[in-house]
């Protein structure tokens, strides 16, 4: 039995054009102003299969509709085995012709899980986890949105330059980029992960910076450092608190890694107080300095 070949409503393009129109309009008027935020792989693990470097660039705003304005989904916040978790989850939609037109340099055809969803309201990031892409069943013989189901997004050291101050200042703020410094001639041999200073004299006596020394290497005399607070400028000096280790600078300047700042955890003093006392070096790990 055919349809009826007068009320062909999967083939009217007038008549999908005309609700697709509708549709736009009340996301516009309902509707929030999110920023959609692309996820980019450089490389990946192959064995795995795991992202070595995600990035976050190439954000767009575009007006979406929240279907729940009762509040979050999901468990909320909750008292778990590592202190506070937050839970949140929520369900959007975005009209399929402004997705495609918004991001048509890219020729996306639907939003795509792993992306991002910045929602201003309360200023956090959701991560996409199933796009809904037949959303209605093809009323009209075609779909006219996308429903999106988000969670609330767990920072993991992505890479984020997506040009909004909102979202990049939020992760940036969060890291210490460290410096690299070339030393001269000097004595002793600095501790991995002790404390230190940086001096603007030679004889050490004024302190420019407070510093935490990652890493020491002996071939190329350079120590890449963490500043915790003061100022490079001017510096000629550095000792380790631990180590008694001093040597001159030549060079300052800045690398590509950075270093986590959390104002609750301890671990770092531990680590610092533990220096002072416990030698693990492989000369002379367990006489006490009576070797």
């Amino acid at each position: 039995m055919a349809t009826n070949q007068y009320f062909n409503k999967f083939a009217a393009r007038n008549e999908q054009t005309l609700v697709q129109d509708l549709v736009d309009e009340a996301i516009k008027i309902h509707g929030v102003d999110m920023v959609y935020i692309p996820r980019t792989v450089e490389n990946t693990d192959d064995p795995l299969g795991d992202a070595k470097i995600v990035l976050f660039s190439d954000a767009r705003d575009i007006e979406m509709y929240v279907e729940n304005y009762e509040g979050f989904e999901g468990e909320g916040e909750i008292m778990g085995q590592f202190g506070l978790e937050i839970k949140d989850e929520m369900v959007v939609a975005v009209s399929g012709r402004r997705f495609k037109e918004v991001f048509s340099h890219k020729n996306y055809t639907s939003p795509r899980e792993g992306d991002l969803i910045f929602f201003p309201l309360n200023k956090s990031l959701f991560e996409i986890n199933f796009v809904e892409r037949e959303k209605n069943f093809f009323s009209f013989g075609k779909t006219f949105t996308f429903e999106m189901r988000c969670s609330f997004f767990k920072y993991t050291g992505e890479d984020f330059t997506s040009g909004f101050d909102a979202i990049d200042g939020v992760t940036m703020s969060a890291f210490d980029q460290l410096l690299v410094v070339g030393a001269t001639a000097g004595t002793g041999e600095f501790r991995d992960g002790e404390r230190g200073h940086l001096y603007t004299d030679a004889a050490g006596s004024v302190t420019g910076a407070t510093i935490d020394i990652i890493e020491w290497d002996t071939n190329t005399d350079t120590a890449t450092i963490r500043l915790i607070n003061g100022t490079t400028v001017g510096a000629t000096c550095m000792r380790g608190d631990a180590s008694g280790a001093s040597f001159g600078i030549h060079t300052i300047g800045l690398t590509q890694e950075y270093f986590a700042k959390d104002g609750l955890e301890d671990n770092t003093e531990i680590d610092f107080e533990a220096a002072s006392f416990l030698d693990f070096t492989e000369k002379d790990p367990f006489s006490e300095g009576n070797f």
